[in-house]
């Protein structure tokens, strides 16, 4: 097998990788690190607009559930894509299953500027959210193959902290968009991965071939590792409150700017990306406890959220949960590669990513019983309260079985 630049098999093993011009190595690269950019779009082309989605769409129902639905389908589709990720994905068809999930992602994305219909739209964000993590699973199959121990935790957060820059500018623009041209203006920016299926053309001009370990004697599931998924999810539904919560509970404060909506969750991505880039240096000397810290500020932001008054404290409360909020999913990652074998990493992948994205879909389902009865700024003191004692839950099972195969 010859490893192109030490990222990925991307030639015949009888092929060495210095036959590959340098430029080729760094397009490679280039996509690996920011395919996650896609999957944000999912997000922040329809958040910065869901007030005047809840307009359009509300019509004598809840308008806040029939707006969140149109960014939750495509959630849906990222917690099925990722269940089934382990059959779509496998060694002996990245590259085509690259190539097919990117143009479907992009035609799918680009529904939203045309379809009139409320549940036509819901379906594309079904199929976009699909295709989006099936692309993923295959990207970070590729780079997880070539790395392990500290190395492998500082490239997954620097994916991690590229996805969150692409998530603070697409927020951003999203909103000028959507204040300037109407809700459907920020799917143009699906443009993107069709760039970037042009770009895999080039850069993945040979079958890409990965080795496998041989499954003989393995009898470990993925499956075992059910407590990370529990938190993985538990952790996901909190890690969505700024994208589609704040929006409403800024409108009940008063604020109804897009453009000062989308600042919110674009804070909490900035923040992320600092801390995303700081999560190998974290993640080597916390372990389990990274995400004993990461629940911590993140339930505190959210509580200092809910209780506030002003816009401007309620920006510094995101600071506090973006903290948290950038170590959650290399956390995850990082856990389950550490756990299972390379022929297992694309299942594993998929299932970090499903629980994830099925949390997306649950964040306003299981608010909307306190938003309707309490109001939104106590759903987010629930919330908080909630994550402050997983945090507790998670240190104490990290202490009573540290050393144990059954720790965190």
């Amino acid at each position: 097998m010859a490893a192109v630049g030490g990222i990925v098999s991307d030639t015949p093993a009888t092929a060495p990788a210095t036959e590959l011009p340098a430029w080729r190595r760094a397009l490679v690269i280039f996509i690996l690190l920011t395919g996650g950019i896609k999957s944000a779009l999912a997000f922040t082309t329809v958040v910065p607009a869901l007030q005047l989605i809840a307009k359009e769409f509300g019509g004598q129902g809840d308008d806040v559930l029939s707006a969140q639905f149109v960014v939750t389908l495509a959630p849906v589709g990222m917690a099925l894509s990722g269940l089934l990720a382990g059959l779509v994905v496998s060694n002996r068809n990245l590259r085509n299953t690259m190539f097919l999930s990117l143009g479907i992602c992009t035609v799918a994305g680009l529904m939203q500027l045309v379809v009139q219909n409320y549940y036509l739209l819901l379906a594309s964000r079904f199929v976009l959210g699909f295709s989006a993590v099936v692309a993923d699973v295959a990207m970070t199959s590729i780079l997880a193959a070539q790395f392990a121990g500290a190395l492998r935790s500082k490239l997954i957060g620097y994916r991690q902290a590229i996805s969150s820059i692409g998530t603070v500018s697409t927020m951003l623009l999203g909103g000028w968009l959507a204040q300037n041209y109407g809700w459907r203006a920020p799917g143009i920016m699906f443009l993107l991965p069709g760039f970037m299926l042009l770009l895999a053309f080039v850069a993945f001009d040979r079958p890409i071939h990965l080795e496998r370990a041989p499954k003989g004697g393995e009898s470990f599931s993925v499956w075992q590792l059910w407590p990370l998924l529990l938190l993985s999810l538990v952790m996901s539904i909190g890690h969505t409150m700024p994208s589609f919560q704040m929006p409403f509970l800024l409108r009940d404060n008063g604020v109804t700017s897009a453009v000062l909506v989308s600042r919110v969750p674009a804070l909490s991505s900035a923040v992320s990306i600092v801390a995303a880039f700081g999560f190998g240096f974290v993640y080597a000397r916390l372990g389990a406890w990274t995400l004993v810290a990461a629940a911590i500020l993140m339930g505190s932001g959210f509580i200092g959220a809910g209780l506030v008054p002003t816009y401007e404290l309620i920006l510094l409360c995101v600071v506090i949960e973006g903290i948290g909020a950038g170590w959650t999913m290399p956390f995850f990652l990082n856990r389950f590669l550490d756990k299972v074998s390379p022929s297992q990493r694309s299942s594993a992948i998929g299932l970090v990513q499903s629980s994830l994205f099925l949390g997306h879909f649950l964040n306003p389902i299981l608010t909307a019983p306190i938003r309707l009865n309490l109001g939104i700024h106590a759903t987010f003191v629930a919330v908080g309260a909630a994550l402050i004692l997983v945090a507790a839950f998670i240190g104490a099972w990290t202490l009573a079985f540290r050393g144990s195969a059954r720790g965190i």
